[in-house]
């Protein structure tokens, strides 16, 4: 790996080539970070200080330094490190609304749309329009994609979102993203050096669709290595009531069947007092918003990561990306439809690695049929003969 020092222009000015340890971890729907270790001196001292950015070149993103810290370590060593965030720290320094004016009539802002349309318009409201100020606008920035498009289709359900102040546009971008499985980014172009603002999708590529080459991470594929996967339930809830000063309504997490009933129904109760429209239908949609937001926060999780070899048949920024659909196939010889949520890269005395984080997006249990429900047995779906005919 190699570490770059940006000047303030976004361009390559001295590479960094002693340092001890780094680690260098991107982000799918939020901020990403850096640890480096370098050895004190002068020149370090003099060179990383808060402020300065840093580009690595197996990534788009560019960190800026925040943290400086100077201290003799274990072994007796003078040891510097120095730590920061990804370019989109800077949302969390501006604020989402759509106008100062009247904010004690009306604080919330409302904006209605597409939810990939939604996060891009609190971008370009705040960053480029300067909407609330003229001086949050950042400037230089393109507003399109630097990478192909998609393959997983945006939402394409209207909502009504409200931002209740006082929020900043990093929180509004995060939580709107994470409801919908989008991710957001601001990243450095190499050749150019100029800076790119998207709202993604990702790719599929998964072996249940034919436009992409597959991915499909397993140590029995010796791709990946020393894994580690977590799966809980602890906070999973699949239905929301959510109870307003002027109504109710009852939410349905994504792919939930209206009539879940029993034990498999987990009713989570949403306390909504901000909502009092009294338009029926606006008061409905902001019912529903909140609810699925809720929701998003409450359901099952699957985490999975592991280490790539450094000559692994997979390669970041290449093969796969943030927010692809890959497939993970255990020791067990279940198959997981994951979303790639977080990219690591590690330098330090035992060499360099890198390896995905990996978020549960759907479930293949060994021998069965993608669709088929775990909960069900034969006899219970009546005299249909045929598997094409089940529900």
């Amino acid at each position: 790996m190699e570490v770059y020092i940006l000047d303030s222009l976004n361009r390559r000015i001295e590479v960094i080539d002693d340092f001890v340890s780094l680690i260098w971890t991107e982000r799918f729907n939020s901020k990403g970070d850096f640890e480096m270790k370098v050895n004190t001196s002068l020149g370090n001292r003099n060179r990383l200080v808060i402020g300065t950015r840093l580009a690595m070149n197996d990534s788009y993103r560019v960190m800026t330094i925040e943290s400086v810290e100077d201290a003799t370590d274990d072994d007796g060593n003078q040891i510097m490190t120095v730590k920061g965030p990804t370019l989109e720290r800077i949302f969390e320094h501006r604020l989402a609304m759509g106008s100062l004016s009247g904010t004690d009539a009306n604080p919330k802002w409302i904006i209605t749309g597409y939810p990939k349309d939604l996060a891009n318009k609190l971008f370009h409201d705040i960053c480029v329009t300067g909407v609330v100020n003229t001086g949050d606008i950042i400037t230089g920035v393109t507003e399109e994609s630097l990478f192909i498009g998609d393959t997983i289709a945006a939402p394409s359900v209207s909502i009504t979102y409200e931002i209740v102040p006082p929020a900043t546009l990093y929180d509004a971008l995060k939580k709107l993203c994470e409801v919908y499985s989008m991710g957001f980014r601001l990243v450095r172009e190499p050749i150019t050096n100029g800076l790119y603002f998207d709202v993604y999708m990702g790719h599929d590529r998964t072996t249940q669709q034919s436009t992409m080459s597959c991915v499909v991470f397993s140590e029995g594929l010796e791709n990946l290595s020393n894994t580690r996967k977590l799966t809980t339930s602890t906070s999973y809830k699949n239905v929301a009531y959510v109870i307003s000063p002027v109504g109710a309504e009852i939410v349905l997490a994504d792919n939930v069947d209206p009539s879940v009933t029993g034990f498999e129904r987990k009713v989570l109760v949403v306390n909504a007092t901000d909502i009092t429209d009294t338009v029926p239908a606006d008061a409905t949609a902001k019912m529903i918003q909140r609810g699925k937001e809720e929701l998003a926060k409450n359901s099952n999780l699957m985490a999975f990561d592991g280490e790539m070899p450094k000559n692994g048949s997979y390669i970041y920024g290449f093969h796969y990306d943030l927010g692809d659909l890959v497939e993970v196939q255990d020791t067990d010889g279940a198959t997981s439809v994951m979303q790639v949520t977080e990219q690591i890269f590690v330098s330090d005395k035992e060499g360099e690695r890198n390896y995905p984080t990996l978020s549960v997006n759907s479930f293949i249990t060994p021998g069965s049929w993608l669709s088929w429900d775990y909960g069900q047995v034969w006899s219970d779906l009546g005299d249909t003969e045929y598997w094409a005919d089940q529900p």
